[in-house]
C-alpha cells in the first residue's frame, strides 16, 4: 500500500528551501585581510577627527548647583563668559539616580497614562508601592497616575536672566517626542481617584516619564530662541530632594550642531576603530612577510601532520 505524501513534512525540492542558492564565499587569504584592515583605518580615523572637530565646536556650559542651594529653596548660579547662538536648549542633569532600575521602570500604567480610568488593583499592581492612599481595592483610592516615576517627578525650575539683568524667555513647546505628545499621554476625565498630576499632557511630566538608561542622566527643560551672551545669572527653586541617594544636580545649557549636542565619544570611538585596523593591518603584514606561507600547501592538511 503506498503512503500518502500530502502530509509529508519533507520541505519542497526548490534551490531556497533545500539551500542551493547560489552563494560567494570569500577566501580570506592574507592580502584581501589586510587591504580591509587598512582601508578601514584609512576611512574612519578622519571621520573620528571630523565628528571630534564638530562636537568640540558645540558650546556647552555646566554648572552644579545641589552643593550651592544645600537646604535653601531658593539660590543663584552664574555662567560666565557665555557666548552661544540659537537654538540654546536647557537641561537639568542628575547623578547617581537609578531610573533604569526594574522596579522603578515598572512602576507606571500606561492605560491610565492614554486617559483611561482603571479600577481594577491587579491592573495596577506594577505601581506599588505607589499604587493607592490604603486599599486599592476601592476605586477612590487609587492614585492618578500610580507608580514611582510619576510619584518622582522633578521639580525644580529656573529663572535666566542676561547681564543686563533682563529675563530671558524660555520656550517649553517642543521639549517632549511628538510620538509621546501624540499617543502616550491624555489627560482622564473626572473621576473621584485621587489626582497625583493635575495635567498628563504637561511636557515636563512626558519628558520625565521616558525614563534614563544610565545613572547620570540629562533631561530637556527648555529652548532658548535669542543669543546668550556674557554673563548669565539663574535663579534657582530648589525643590528636589538628592542627599537621600547622594545624588548631584546640574544646570546645563549647550547649543546643537547636525551631529547632536557636545559629545566627544563618537569621534574617539571611529579614530580607536581606525587606529586598531591599521595597527591589524601592519602587523598581518608583518607576519605576512616575515613568516608567510603558500596557498594551497598541502603539507599542513590533517592527515600529513606526524602525531
Amino acid at each position: 500500500m503506498i503512503k500518502s505524501t500530502s502530509n509529508s513534512k519533507k520541505p519542497n525540492n526548490s534551490a531556497f528551501k533545500q539551500q542551493k542558492l547560489k552563494a560567494w564565499q570569500p577566501i580570506l587569504t592574507p592580502i584581501p585581510v589586510i587591504t580591509t584592515f587598512f582601508i578601514i583605518g584609512v576611512i574612519f580615523i578622519p571621520l573620528g577627527v571630523f565628528f571630534l572637530i564638530t562636537s568640540n565646536q558645540v558650546h556647552e556650559y555646566q554648572e552644579r548647583y545641589d552643593n550651592v542651594c544645600g537646604n535653601s529653596s531658593r539660590c543663584n548660579i552664574t555662567f560666565q563668559d557665555v557666548d552661544m547662538k540659537p537654538p540654546i536648549f536647557v537641561y537639568y542633569k542628575l547623578s547617581n539616580y537609578y531610573q533604569n532600575h526594574r522596579r522603578y521602570v515598572k512602576s507606571r500604567n500606561d492605560d491610565q497614562l492614554r486617559g483611561k480610568i482603571v479600577k481594577s488593583s491587579s491592573s495596577l499592581a506594577d505601581c506599588s508601592p505607589r499604587r493607592s492612599n490604603g486599599s486599592a481595592s476601592n476605586s477612590s483610592n487609587i492614585y492618578l497616575p500610580c507608580g514611582l516615576i510619576a510619584w518622582s517627578l522633578f521639580n525644580d525650575t529656573y529663572v535666566l536672566r542676561d547681564s543686563s539683568g533682563a529675563i530671558v524667555p524660555l520656550d517649553k513647546k517642543g521639549i517632549a517626542w511628538s510620538s509621546d505628545i501624540g499617543e502616550k499621554f491624555k489627560n482622564p476625565p473626572e473621576s473621584d481617584q485621587i489626582r497625583v498630576i493635575p495635567d498628563f499632557e504637561d511636557e515636563d511630566f512626558i519628558v520625565w516619564m521616558r525614563v534614563a538608561g544610565l545613572p547620570t542622566f540629562k533631561k530637556l527643560w527648555r529652548k532658548i530662541h535669542i543669543p546668550l551672551n556674557g554673563t548669565i545669572s539663574v535663579e534657582i527653586s530648589n525643590n528636589y530632594p538628592v542627599e537621600s541617594f547622594d545624588g548631584k544636580k546640574y544646570l546645563v545649557i549647550s547649543e546643537v550642531s547636525w551631529l547632536g549636542g557636545k559629545n566627544p565619544f563618537l569621534g574617539y570611538a571611529y579614530i580607536i576603530v581606525g587606529a586598531v585596523c591599521i595597527f591589524l593591518a601592519f602587523v598581518f603584514l608583518l607576519k605576512h612577510k616575515i613568516s608567510g606561507r603558500a596557498l594551497g600547501d598541502s603539507r599542513y592538511l590533517a592527515w600529513n601532520q606526524s602525531t
